[in-house]
């Protein structure tokens, strides 16, 4: 059988798309060059399910200039994220200052939401859903079940257990399995893998912080060690100590997605525990994880808090460094990604490239984030990027190199950092307004406009400043809905939350 090939250049690919013609120039020079079906089926792009439009870095190119002289293993056993043990003492001026900066925090939040809506008057409603949403512990629940304690799990059994051999796949069909498998666990769409070596170690903390491991309150922080005569990991006490095998090399990283239309309420009261419940679906999905990779005839343990959060996130492309600092930004879902998932597992799987869609060049330009902070956290337009802290703390008082401070973000790259002191300051109150006012939130394909606007800005930096700008006209989608406006719109009753179009793997 003769087996035919198309060949189509790109500008009948655009005529036969009805785009080709004036004002449409920039698009056609941006299109793919797949010569036919087969490469483009062969295509890393075609493999992730990504936009054509979006390109690949070498692997460990992560877009930012990180200095590897800088970066080491850190020690965090004086850092704490939401315990508050601390990060008071640490703050300029010690608790009062702290508590202080708490109460002009929250100031700042109701004076914003009576910027937006001066009308607005939190109903009985809103409240009783806000409050159902946070009774489940939503960062309690996710810091009991992640690691010590928790719910208990019925232990998938082993192939092993069953008589029936463990599972033999590619790493490209495994990873696809995994994708297929979150999918009804609910993690991803995007879902990334990227390589622990001795490189990529560095990344890793070697103590984790007191708070920062959701071990119950009170407990020591846990002494991260790798060894090569294990199999599966385990723990031990006194000191605490996570002992990992170092043939989990394959690193997992993925979200859920954010609440699409509660999150748009944010600095309501809404707007914050539909932030904070992506916890507690990521507590639940962890265990399914475990079992199903238990149940492969493969090992894996959970590792949100042994790095920074977003480290392989940019490695494996997931995600690209924004001017949030703490927040990565997707091409697909902007800042909508919520809570991490992060897996270390000895199960083979194909790794997946950086990514190159143009944001952090779009983050130098744009600024809306840090317009939408109530507490000046974000480095505003004008601020480029830089190794420094940014929080007022000093690297050489850092307390690996002898001082007496745990610094509260890592050195070593050249980027934008977030003012963790005052970020804290809110407890999340303003419901994280800087990852839901992106302009990158739009839906995936939820307007040809905007696929035009990712696939440019992706390819050239020279339309940047305008789409800024028409993003802060039209605010689309952000801070446009009055909170209880949810209340009488159906068609934003999605089921848990999230817009169906965000969902496709």
């Amino acid at each position: 059988m003769i087996k035919k090939h198309s060949t189509v250049s790109r500008r009948d690919f655009m005529k036969g798309l009805g785009l080709a013609g004036a004002g449409i120039g920039a698009a056609a020079a941006v299109t793919p060059v797949f010569h036919d079906l087969d490469e483009l089926m062969s295509s890393s792009q075609a493999t992730l399910s990504r936009p054509w439009y979006i390109k690949n870095r070498e692997f460990g190119d992560i877009g930012i200039e990180l200095d590897w002289n800088l970066i080491k293993r850190r020690d965090l056993r004086q850092y704490d994220n939401f315990t508050m043990k601390h990060l008071p003492f640490q703050y300029p001026g010690g608790p009062p200052a702290f508590m202080q900066g708490m109460e002009s925090a929250a100031q700042k939040n109701s004076d914003r939401l009576k910027e937006l809506w001066p009308d607005y008057k939190a109903s009985t409603r809103d409240l009783a859903l806000a409050n159902a949403l946070g009774s489940v512990g939503t960062f309690g629940t996710y810091a009991l079940n992640t690691t010590q304690g928790g719910w208990k799990v019925d232990p998938a059994p082993t192939p092993e257990e069953l008589g029936i051999p463990k599972w033999e796949g590619t790493p490209e069909e495994n990873l696809m399995m995994i994708r297929a498998a979150f999918s009804v666990m609910g993690l991803g769409p995007m879902v990334g893998v990227s390589e622990l070596n001795e490189k990529t170690k560095n990344f890793v903390y070697e103590y984790t912080g007191d708070s920062w491991t959701w071990l119950p309150q009170g407990q020591p922080s846990e002494h991260i060690i790798f060894d090569d005569n294990i199999s599966e990991f385990y723990r031990t006490q006194n000191p605490n100590t996570l002992h990992i095998p170092s043939s989990h090399k394959y690193v997992i990283s993925t979200h859920n997605l954010s609440l699409d239309e509660l999150t748009r309420r944010t600095y309501s009261p809404l707007g914050t525990p539909a932030e904070a419940i992506s916890y507690s679906r990521v507590a639940i999905a962890k265990n399914f994880v475990e079992e199903f990779i238990r149940g492969l005839g493969y090992h894996v343990v959970y590792g949100h808090a042994l790095q920074p959060a977003l480290v392989w996130d940019f490695l494996s492309g997931v995600a690209e460094h924004s001017r949030m600092g703490q927040n990565a930004v997707s091409p697909e879902y902007g800042g909508m990604m919520r809570a991490h998932a992060t897996f270390y597992t000895d199960l083979p799987l194909a790794f997946t490239n950086p990514t190159d869609a143009g944001l952090t060049k779009f983050c130098e330009t744009c600024g809306i984030c840090a317009d939408a902070c109530p507490v000046g956290s974000i480095s505003p337009v004008g601020t480029d990027r830089n190794w420094d802290n940014a929080c007022g703390q000093d690297w050489a008082n850092d307390i690996q190199n002898g001082g007496a401070e745990t610094m509260y973000n890592i050195p070593g790259y050249k980027g934008w950092r977030c003012n963790t002191f005052s970020c804290m300051t809110t407890k999340a109150a303003c419901g994280a307004a800087c990852k839901f006012s992106c302009p990158f939130n739009a839906l995936r394909n939820g307007s040809f406009m905007h696929s035009i606007v990712k696939a440019t800005v992706s390819n050239t930096s020279l339309f940047n400043g305008f789409f800024r700008n028409m993003e802060e006209t039209l605010k689309y989608g952000y801070m446009a809905k009055e909170p209880s406006s949810w209340w009488e719109t159906p068609e934003a009753w999605y089921v848990y939350g999230t817009n169906p179009n965000s969902l496709r793997q």
